[in-house]
């Protein structure tokens, strides 16, 4: 009975140590690998912002000198249009005349996001580019594709200085999708619309 004693001892005590020596070098590597993933993250970013943009061949190894030379400017604006420090909703500027705003919506399975490029009269959508976490390839996944987003390209968003509804092609199978992927972009235009309404009517932008 002792030496059955001892044995379970000692498989819990050996248990215990590899559990630990397992935590350990989990978080070890966790805290190695950070800057890399944060390096690709935002990586990832200045991709689709410039792809957004029309910049063309835009990889992961030439993407950092890419945006340095495109993007021309990066601000935060307020509700009313205007750059402010204390702005919430993102800019960026490509050749000092595409503006590119940040969209970020909810799919069927989890987060989607994109970016929309606005041509410099702010009523003209240049490009757009659109990435998922766990949509389903063939059917939500499908907003990646050049097929989905190239649909985009020319479309107006203003009318008379009014925003007006994007109309596209939704994806076969994946209205959930879809319908995130409209909403997203209409939530977004509508928080930006007083930046858009500025430049489309040349309006000083403070």
């Amino acid at each position: 009975m002792k030496k059955d004693v001892n044995s379970n001892r000692y498989i819990f005590l050996y248990a215990t140590i590899l559990i630990v020596i397992v935590a350990v070098l989990l978080t070890v590597t966790a805290f190695w690998l950070q800057p890399f993933q944060d390096r690709n993250k935002k990586n990832e970013k200045r991709i689709s912002i410039l792809t957004a943009a029309g910049i063309p061949n835009v990889d992961a190894k030439n993407a950092p000198l890419l945006f340095e030379k495109h993007c021309t400017g990066s601000f935060l604006l307020d509700e009313s249009g205007n750059i402010s420090e204390d702005g919430t909703l993102p800019l960026f500027v490509i050749d000092r005349q595409i503006s590119v705003i940040p969209m970020q919506g909810n799919g069927l399975w989890g987060p989607i996001w994109g970016y929309l490029a606005i041509a410099a009269d702010g009523k003209t959508i240049l490009g757009a580019n659109f990435d998922h976490k766990s949509e389903t390839p063939g059917l939500g996944g499908e907003i990646t594709t050049e097929k989905f987003k190239g649909q985009f390209s020319g479309k107006q968003i203003l009318e008379n200085g009014n925003l007006v509804p994007i109309q596209f092609d939704a994806i076969t199978g994946a209205t959930k999708t879809s319908n995130g992927v409209k909403e997203m972009i209409d939530n977004t235009l509508e928080k930006y619309a007083p930046f858009l309404e500025k430049i489309n009517s040349n309006d000083e932008i403070k």
